[in-house]
């Protein structure tokens, strides 16, 4: 959802490293990249806050959700022409560390409630990304298999879940790294993702662009 689906780094950063500033507690470039976009909430609370007990950490993710959850997030450009092309023709999930009311409010924000088959959240799994498990799970709802469904991620360790579900991954976004982490190839956004329609029953990631074919398939 985060960098996919909405524009929703800065604020994703900028909820985390407030909180952190809160706390005397000073975030780099680097941390940023490695330990908050594309990981749990409590993957990076640990990080951060680590030295804390769990009822504070529960009170510092508090005061980090908010920000969030008050923030509007646009959508990535070209992604709704892409869902509103799949709709119907492509069984699609969501596969987000985020939480499921943050995810409901962006949903229902964009009018994308009935967009997707299937949500899976920060919850519904006990190990997240980079772990395989929540697109594991996505693929098990969808009723396929890891390597039937093509993913697009934004961050290297959603690429990680991601390829080690078997999956074929395509990178969204400016990170360079995407690549050589396991995305075929990578697009700054979907206005730059090439898709065309084919005669043959399958769909697919071929010759750069997205084809699709007479027959569903899975996207995820």
């Amino acid at each position: 959802m985060d960098g996919v689906l909405i524009q929703s780094r800065e604020i994703i950063e900028l909820a985390w490293t407030t909180v952190a500033r809160q706390y005397a507690i000073a975030v780099d470039q680097a941390f940023i990249d490695e330990h908050i976009h594309g990981r749990p909430g409590g993957y990076t609370l640990q990080a951060l806050f680590g030295r804390f007990d769990a009822r504070k950490r529960a009170a510092i993710k508090q005061e980090v959700d908010a920000i969030e959850e008050r923030s509007a997030c646009a959508l990535m450009p070209g992604v709704a022409e892409l869902i509103g092309r799949l709709k119907g023709r492509v069984p699609m999930a969501l596969v987000t560390s985020s939480w499921r009311a943050r995810v409901e409010h962006v949903l229902q924000q964009h009018d994308l409630v009935s967009a997707f088959d299937t949500v899976i959240c920060r919850d519904d799994v006990r190990h997240g990304k980079p772990a395989p498990d929540p697109y594991h799970l996505a693929a098990a709802r969808l009723g396929c298999r890891g390597d039937e469904c093509l993913v697009f991620e934004d961050s290297v360790s959603g690429v990680q879940s991601a390829t080690g579900s078997g999956a074929l991954c395509i990178g969204i976004g400016d990170d360079p790294t995407l690549t050589g982490h396991g995305a075929v190839c990578a697009y700054a956004d979907f206005t730059r993702l090439p898709v065309s329609l084919a005669a043959e029953s399958a769909h697919g990631y071929a010759d750069g662009g997205l084809v699709l074919g007479a027959r569903e398939a899975v996207l995820s």
